[in-house]
């Protein structure tokens, strides 16, 4: 199929940050990105869009989409989740969206990552959010690619074998927390419904799969243009051969 444009959303990773051609965003153009990014490479001829910002959680990617839907017609979508830990909201004193960020000390941060944060909600509540975009876009008949930058995505919930639920306290889940366990079933069953949608690189992230195969990071820890070169090759081949996982 030949596509209008290639339009991708993500973070920083799908920015470009600190690739030869990186610029910081202004103002004026908030969506600034790199040309040698692994989506701007499977777009190749065809015109390339992306509206990523660094920083961001699933939130604000899933808005973005949203937001965008009825452009997105005759396009492909390239949809790369980031980070669960991050966790968007309306800032209505300042009017814009925010970011909470285990990187950034602040009160409303300091606040959020000791009171409010938690492996089992960040990972039912991202999934939510991957499923109602999967949906969304399935229902418009748009054509997508996904990844995911965290691997809370992939990872098992539960373990079947007895020995390994012996173990772990004859619960049978990863967390330690008695309560965590008892509330993951609903993030089992999301996960069973998303997981085939996200293209992994042999089981790693994009991230994950760098430092597998000792390409080059930048100061910051992005990956640097090998990484997208090498991880386009494999977008491509995965999606067109079907060789990621059978899918």
């Amino acid at each position: 199929m030949t596509y209008k444009k290639v339009v991708a959303f993500g973070d920083s990773f799908t920015r470009g940050d600190e690739l030869t051609d990186s610029k910081l965003p202004s103002h004026v153009n908030p969506f600034t990105h790199s040309k040698f990014t692994w989506p701007a490479l499977v777009a190749n001829n065809c015109p390339y869009e992306c509206y990523a910002i660094g920083g961001v959680g699933n939130t604000w990617i899933s808005w973005q989409v949203t937001n965008m839907l009825r452009k997105l017609q005759n396009c492909l979508v390239i949809v790369n989740w980031t980070w669960f830990e991050r966790f968007d909201y309306v800032d209505i004193n300042n009017k814009s969206w925010a970011t909470t960020h285990p990187r950034i000390t602040n009160d409303v941060n300091h606040f959020f990552y000791k009171h409010i944060d938690s492996d089992v909600w960040n990972l039912f509540r991202n999934l939510q959010m991957i499923h109602s975009t999967i949906c969304l876009l399935e229902q418009n008949k748009i054509d997508f690619l996904m990844t995911c930058l965290d691997p809370m995505l992939h990872k098992k919930a539960v373990y079947p074998e007895t020995s390994s639920r012996q173990r772990r306290g004859g619960n049978g889940y990863l967390d330690a927390e008695s309560w965590q366990n008892s509330h993951r079933d609903a993030a089992v069953e999301l996960q069973k419904q998303v997981n085939h949608y996200i293209v992994n690189f042999y089981g790693y992230t994009f991230l994950e799969w760098t430092k597998h195969k000792n390409f080059q990071l930048g100061p910051n820890g992005h990956p640097l243009e090998k990484a997208h070169v090498e991880a386009a090759k494999y977008i491509n081949m995965a999606t067109t051969e079907g060789k990621n996982y059978g899918y």
